[in-house]
């Protein structure tokens, strides 16, 4: 149970189930049994038979793959999923988030015209676009430059804090998990081995 504002870390080695709890998390993958909820909503009993829809939970999802569309644009990808604002308010939106984001200048272009590092700040900012309850990011900052992985986790924590959201993070840098983190969760084979503070 984790309260709103929270940045948690997951680690582990690679097949420790980091990828399958976020996905089971944002409804994409469904467990064989257990029970997942969120504040006072129940999104999986496996008892019961409850699956809540990926679209119907307050997700924002960051891939490793980044998954950006791409026939749209940098604006385009960050504006999908908006379509319950105005188009003033989504403009707004866009912008906000592009800025946030250091993306000016790339808004016109599509994914295959970017850098891996600009594709990668893109689906980060389509991912918190929606303002979710809920972040999940994928190795948010594998491809970006030691500078811009400090500045994209500081937009993140602010971010966090500001619209009160929880989010949970892959992340195998550790001088970066300790300067963000509130919490961490070690994995191993499917399990939670250790949590608690990242320092600890």
């Amino acid at each position: 149970a984790l309260t709103p504002s929270v940045v948690l870390i997951l680690f582990g080695p690679s097949g420790s189930g980091k990828t399958t709890l976020l996905r089971c998390l944002a409804g994409l993958e469904w467990p064989d049994r257990g029970r997942i909820t969120f504040a006072q909503d129940v999104w999986f009993d496996g008892a019961s038979g409850v699956r809540v829809q990926p679209q119907r939970r307050r997700v924002g999802y960051l891939f490793q793959d980044y998954a950006l569309f791409p026939t749209h644009t940098v604006s385009g990808n960050i504006a999908y999923g908006l379509s319950f604002l105005s188009p003033v308010e989504k403009k707004r939106r866009v912008d906000e988030i592009i800025a946030l984001l250091d993306l000016h200048g790339l808004e016109g272009l599509k994914p295959s015209q970017l850098s891996g590092g600009q594709q990668q700040r893109v689906a980060l900012a389509r991912a918190i676009a929606r303002h979710p309850s809920l972040l999940l990011l994928d190795e948010p900052l594998s491809a970006l430059d030691l500078n811009y992985q400090f500045h994209v986790m500081d937009v993140l924590r602010r971010q966090t804090r500001l619209h009160r959201l929880i989010t949970l993070v892959v992340l195998h840098a550790l001088n970066i998990a300790l300067r963000h983190a509130d919490h961490a969760l070690l994995l191993h084979a499917g399990a939670i081995e250790a949590e608690g503070l990242p320092r600890d």
